[in-house]
């Protein structure tokens, strides 16, 4: 196994995951990274998908991929995660009848043509 892979192994995901870091330590983290890559953007993503995701049975949070879409424009690709930390790809429910259904998991992007928000602009 590498490395890299025994560190990842190690975090537990839980959905207590994040915090409130406030505007200054935010506005320094976005300008650092747009002054050390010289890449900047941020993508808008409507609430009704992200509660759509959150509300799958089991997700306890959101994994977001770098992504490029059918045009070759930046963009990012959202999906579910269980306790577990695996992709909700598939998730199981149960039917009124007691029967286990298996069902495509929400894999979202889709911005209705917003496209890319300039963070250097909104962090001044």
């Amino acid at each position: 196994m590498l490395q890299k892979e025994a560190l990842i192994e190690e975090k537990s995901l839980h959905a207590g995951i994040g915090e409130h870091i406030g505007y200054e330590l935010g506005a320094k983290m976005v300008k650092d990274y747009c002054d050390k890559y010289q890449d900047s953007g941020a993508q808008f993503v409507g609430r009704n998908i992200l509660d759509q995701i959150l509300a799958q049975p089991g997700c306890i949070g959101i994994k977001i991929f770098k992504a490029l879409n059918e045009a070759g424009e930046k963009t990012y690709v959202m999906t579910g995660v269980n306790q577990e930390g695996h992709e909700m790809f598939q998730i199981t429910t149960v039917a009124p009848t007691g029967e286990m259904n298996k069902s495509e998991g929400i894999v979202a992007d889709r911005n209705d043509n917003v496209g890319w928000f300039d963070p250097a602009k909104i962090f001044e």
